[in-house]
């Protein structure tokens, strides 16, 4: 209990060495984009301008290093600017193992899996090209990063049975289907990226958008997609927080405040603190991240609490958070 305490007074964390060796590198996030085999030259460049779009949010607006933005795809020819390696099993493991050689607990990876999966009843397949990995051995692969909190977004359709797979402590899970039957191409992806482009999906207005609210943007989307269309949705998205039991729809999603979804992001903090602001505006924004900082901390710590003490602390922080942020909004 006393660690616990000490660890949410904490605003800022020693950076430590990573595996293999090497230093830590300086900016604590990292992302692997894996678009597999398409199989449709019409697939391929919607996979192609999705992944085009994504790296340039993550290296643009959102600032990651480019050379922690690793992108697999089954055409690497196709623009070699952007894509290190084609999409098989063995490049996919030879990623995980460089970015376990370079980073450190602390870290966070974004996971972005789009293209085909597979269900037969029993196993999840993510479709590459040459063999194809089930959910537990890209699980396996991803989590030799000693990095504790991943956010892995799966688009691919029969993703929903990938969940379980991916779920645990520290790991945000999103999947495009809210099980392995929903065998159809999936909307999700355009939808999840369309809601980082100009913050469109910053329902709080504190300048950035957590994977809750996009999470949320793309799930109302995909609905209003098939809405539009005419027809019966053929994919319904999820959500598995932080090693929750089993994935929440949409709706169960939006009623619960403490998700672990809502306080994860792909930028490095408030815009707010990158200058450019009022000495206040930069106080409020510094005291906001290190309140999103204690949260984070607190939900990884649940199991050690009673239930009636997580709630009084999370509705305590989510409470001073909350008024940040609104007068944050009024800068």
């Amino acid at each position: 209990m006393c660690f616990l305490v000490c660890l949410l007074c904490i605003s800022t964390s020693l950076r430590a060495w990573g595996g293999g060796g090497q230093e830590a590198s300086a900016d604590p996030r990292w992302a692997i984009l894996v678009f597999g085999s398409s199989g449709d030259p019409e697939l391929q460049q919607r996979y192609l301008k999705e992944l085009s779009d994504l790296r340039a949010l993550l290296e643009g607006t959102l600032g990651l290093p480019h050379g922690q933005v690793y992108a697999l795809f089954d055409d690497p020819k196709a623009s070699p600017a952007q894509i290190q390696y084609q999409s098989t099993k063995e490049n996919l493991a030879k990623v995980c193992r460089e970015i376990a050689a370079r980073s450190g607990a602390d870290d966070t990876v974004f996971v972005f899996f789009d293209g085909h999966g597979s269900f037969d009843g029993k196993t999840y397949k993510l479709n590459l090209v040459g063999l194809d990995p089930a959910a537990e051995e890209l699980a396996a692969m991803l989590y030799s990063v000693p990095a504790r909190r991943f956010l892995v977004v799966n688009n691919t359709s029969c993703s929903g049975a990938s969940v379980a797979a991916f779920s645990g402590k520290g790991k945000v899970v999103v999947a495009a289907t809210r099980s392995g039957n929903e065998k159809l191409v999936t909307r999700l992806a355009g939808y999840f990226i369309e809601a980082f482009a100009g913050n469109n999906a910053d329902v709080d207005k504190n300048g950035r958008v957590s994977i809750f609210e996009a999470f949320d943007y793309a799930a109302h989307k995909v609905e209003a997609y098939y809405t539009k269309e005419g027809s019966l949705p053929t994919e319904h998205p999820v959500l598995n927080d932080n090693g929750d039991e089993q994935a929440l729809s949409l709706a169960d999603a939006e009623g619960r405040s403490n998700l672990l979804a809502r306080t994860s992001y792909l930028d490095r903090g408030s815009p707010l603190l990158a200058g450019g602001s009022s000495p206040e505006s930069q106080a409020l924004a510094k005291e906001a991240q290190l309140l999103e900082k204690q949260i984070e901390v607190l939900k990884s710590a649940k199991d050690e609490l009673s239930e009636e003490e997580y709630m009084k602390r999370l509705e305590e922080l989510l409470l001073k958070l909350a008024d940040v942020q609104a007068r944050l909004r009024k800068k």
